[in-house]
């Protein structure tokens, strides 16, 4: 019992919303139609379909009961000769629905087109039992395909604001809060809405047999902007407007034609557009997530260089510190013979060698500046040890990036840029002076490094690894590498902030 009376409200307010919509659709049809029996398979018939596309099943009974009342009292009122016909009709029309309902969960393009199926189907089934009368079946038709066109999609809209809406009881709090108008988006629907009446009643005459094409601006124009929606509500728009023109302009069955038209347009541009939105939607997220995938790549990379470079420090530099070790004490206790000191001597060179073989791979694998020093100190740093001073080089540094901005793999980044760099100017490019310059634009990291060198010859083939590991690096932050060598070599680097 305690769920029986909300559940009675129910459909007594349905039977009554749906009453008065029908009556008052009915109402403008007949003005457009002339024929109480052909307007109700005009707007009355697209409110139905378009609420039972929408509501649960327990309502179907209640709409179709309500009109079947409806029916009855408007035979008993102006007589409707063919009341069997809209009667049989009505229940041919909820098969498509029946299956319709199977499909749920479904995305907004689908379920537009699926629905637009439905009520095609629906509007041919309505008009079978008119068969045998000629050109009113075909009458019949158009009414019915004008209407669910028109009226169902609008029906849809409005059902996704109802149910996807948090709606909050209305208490002090919630009055207090400002109203939010959105001006744009009102001023936006005027606008529009203007010029789908100017189209309809400014056109010359001789024009006015391209007012069809000239409606489908709005509904690009809204389409674009609001996707799905937009296009339905441009829709609607459009045939208020089309239905203002006929106190001017008596023709209605241009206007079924124009209002079809519009409605068709409406519906698929609407479909395609929301199509289109959520292929692009997913294809920047897949983009994103394939970054992020980049990203975590680049740091497992520098995880792992930094283990082996732990490990090389750790056990093969205390290793060879032993073997030096031992070579001095053996050189102490072999003092009279000279072939074990030389032995000895051999050995402690063979150490030294592989001491600084090591040294110089644990710099490329992790050079102690990222873990010691902020990375403005850490490509000074760099900048001494490659001892380009030493080899006639002048360097110039201007590092105007803030060390905070900085994500890890940054920081990794811009530094084996600067690294690479700097190597191949010191092995190739037969320079004088190197510039490095790093700063921030417009939520953007950018880096250049200038020589003044030979520049890479014309016969260089392919890309060397140096070059390619760059590229690769900074494409898997998003950014960019840029390589030109008009004086010089220039070598130019933009990085996103915020990956």
């Amino acid at each position: 019992m305690r769920g029986f009376f909300p559940r009675l409200a129910g459909i007594v307010a349905s039977f009554f919303i749906f009453s008065a919509a029908w009556f008052c659709l009915w109402s403008i049809s007949l003005h457009l139609v002339d024929s109480p029996e052909l307007a109700v398979l005009l707007f009355p018939f697209g409110l139905r379909m378009g609420l039972m596309l929408q509501c649960p099943r327990s309502y179907w009974l209640v709409l179709l009961a309500t009109e079947w009342l409806l029916l009855g009292w408007l035979a008993w009122q102006v007589s409707l000769l063919h009341l069997p016909f809209l009667l049989i009709g009505s229940l041919l029309s909820m098969l498509p629905v029946v299956l319709i309902s199977r499909y749920s969960d479904q995305q907004d393009w689908q379920t537009l087109l699926r629905q637009g199926a439905a009520l095609v189907v629906a509007a041919l089934l309505q008009s079978v039992p008119w068969i045998e009368q000629g050109a009113t079946a075909l009458h019949a038709l158009l009414l019915a395909l004008t209407g669910s066109l028109t009226l169902a999609p609008i029906c849809l809209v409005i059902w996704r604001y109802l149910t996807s809406t948090v709606w909050h009881p209305l208490g002090p709090s919630l009055v207090t809060q400002p109203v939010n108008w959105r001006a744009r988006h009102l001023i936006w629907y005027l606008v529009l809405f203007a010029i789908s009446l100017w189209l309809q009643l400014g056109l010359p005459a001789e024009l006015s047999r391209f007012t069809p094409f000239c409606l489908a601006l709005p509904i690009i124009a809204l389409a674009w902007h609001y996707g799905w929606q937009g296009a339905l509500i441009a829709t609607l728009m459009n045939a208020i407007a089309l239905i203002a023109s006929q106190t001017w302009h008596a023709y209605p069955v241009d206007l079924l034609l124009s209002l079809l038209a519009q409605s068709l347009t409406g519906l698929l541009l609407g479909a395609g557009i929301q199509r289109l939105r959520e292929l692009n939607l997913s294809l920047h997220t897949e983009l994103q997530r394939n970054h992020r995938l980049m990203e975590r790549l680049l740091e497992t990379e520098e995880s792992v260089r930094q283990d082996v470079a732990r490990e090389l420090h750790d056990d093969i530099g205390q290793t060879i510190t032993a073997i030096r070790t031992q070579a001095n004490i053996v050189q102490r206790l072999a003092a009279d013979s000279t072939a074990i000191k030389q032995s000895a001597t051999h050995i402690e060179q063979l150490s030294l060698g592989i001491y600084d073989s090591v040294r110089r791979l644990l710099g490329r694998l992790r050079p102690r500046q990222l873990d010691d020093l902020p990375l403005s100190q850490a490509i000074s740093g760099l900048v001494r040890e490659m001892e380009l001073a030493g080899q006639g080089i002048i360097s110039h540094i201007d590092w105007q990036i803030e060390e905070s901005v900085l994500s890890e793999s940054q920081r990794v980044t811009l530094f084996r840029i600067c690294q690479e760099g700097l190597n191949n100017i010191v092995k190739h490019a037969n320079a004088r002076v190197v510039t490095l310059h790093g700063w921030q634009q417009d939520k953007q990291l950018m880096l250049v490094i200038n020589d003044d060198g030979s520049g890479l010859p014309n016969d260089a083939g392919q890309p060397g690894f140096g070059l390619t590991g760059m590229r690769e690096r900074v494409s898997a932050l998003g950014g960019t590498l840029m390589i030109s060598c008009t004086h010089g070599t220039r070598v130019s680097v933009t990085l996103p902030l915020g990956w």
